[in-house]
């Protein structure tokens, strides 16, 4: 499938509440996308666990089925939301964002509710397989545990102001944004982020971002966090020449506790022959208490069909050799038997 095809399919799936209109006024619009996928260690150990259940015993908890909905309320207001059910949660429903949007004009509108994150390249549809190599985006600067690197939260509850500016072949856009973002364990209060986007043809995207708010996290082992700043910044770069795929992120973040300071970033480079694209990529988390991980991740994507795709994935997980607050070493929630983990997984995407 070309790269045009695949652009439609994400726009349609996960964009639509940034178009310039969901449809006709009153129209309810469906879409929908599934995951079925299955994924296992080698060399963790009996009872160590990465990160969504992952075991030597394998699971499918990584399977999820999401369905957005969108309608154009008037000339100007616009909805969407999307509601997801998830292994790792027992499948049940929960809504993921819901939010409105006012367009005061072609260049500036106005997004209002629990509105997706907008930090990172592919943070605002990250539930949606289909639309990104991996079977899991990479872990070093996606994955959301507490424990983790802190940088893409699904959502935030707020509102964001987004400028636009679109040319013959490009498009940027400014997104200034702030609210209140739940976390494990309690809030980020004060929340106030910038994102600054950038496309050319579809085929470069630029984003720069940083964000800023006050820890409420009175309980548990992260309480001495409580009252103080969190703060992030990060950059990405995606390329996508037809055949030649590329994209790399970059972050910190700091929660007023010296030994919290994190670091981290991937590189990914893809190569699409026909229907099948083989990628490679490489991440790091680092934690200036000497928590994290390395990982390095080989997989093949194949398009079974113009909107389903195959995916299998080999990750080999090293972990820092210090534990993190609650016991676990990297994203692991104990200290592996190996210092070199495989994970291993296979993947059917869907979108509809």
């Amino acid at each position: 499938m070309n790269k045009l095809g695949r652009f439609c399919i994400a726009t349609l799936c996960v964009a639509a509440p940034f178009t310039a209109s969901a449809g006709e006024i009153g129209e309810i619009q469906w879409h929908g996308f599934l995951t079925g996928a299955y994924l296992a260690t080698s060399g963790a150990g009996e009872d160590v666990h990465y990160s969504g259940d992952i075991s030597d015993k394998g699971t499918t908890k990584d399977s999820r089925l999401g369905l957005t909905v969108t309608t154009q309320v008037d000339e100007k207001w616009r909805f969407a939301a999307q509601m997801k059910a998830k292994g790792v949660e027992d499948y049940s429903m929960e809504m993921d964002w819901a939010y409105a949007t006012y367009d005061y004009s072609d260049g500036f509108a106005v997004n209002v509710g629990e509105i997706k994150y907008p930090v990172g390249l592919y943070n605002e549809y990250a539930e949606v397989g289909y639309t990104y190599p991996w079977i899991r985006a990479p872990e070093a600067f996606y994955n959301q545990n507490i424990i983790g690197p802190n940088m893409t939260p699904i959502s935030y509850s707020g509102v964001g102001l987004v400028f636009s500016s679109v040319g013959d072949e490009s498009e940027t856009d400014l997104n200034i944004f702030g609210g209140l973002l739940d976390v494990p364990d309690g809030h980020i209060n004060q929340l106030i982020g910038a994102k600054l986007g950038f496309n050319w043809a579809d085929m470069l995207r630029l984003q720069l971002s940083a964000t800023t708010g006050i820890m409420e996290i009175e309980t548990g082992v992260r309480a001495a966090m409580n009252g103080e700043r969190h703060t992030t910044y990060a950059a990405g770069i995606g390329l996508d020449m037809e055949s030649f795929v590329f994209s790399t992120e970059i972050g910190s973040s700091s929660m007023g506790v010296d030994r919290m300071e994190t670091t981290t970033g991937y590189a990914m480079m893809g190569y699409r022959f026909g229907d099948f694209m083989p990628h490679v990529t490489y991440g790091h988390w680092d934690v200036k208490g000497g928590w994290g991980q390395e990982e390095i991740t080989l997989g093949l994507r194949t398009e079974l069909t113009s909107n389903t795709a195959l995916k299998v994935d080999v990750k080999q997980v090293t972990p820092g050799d210090k534990p993190n607050d609650d016991g676990g070493y990297g994203l692991f929630n104990a200290k592996p038997e190996e210092d070199n983990v495989l994970i291993y997984g296979v993947a059917l995407e869907l979108v509809f």
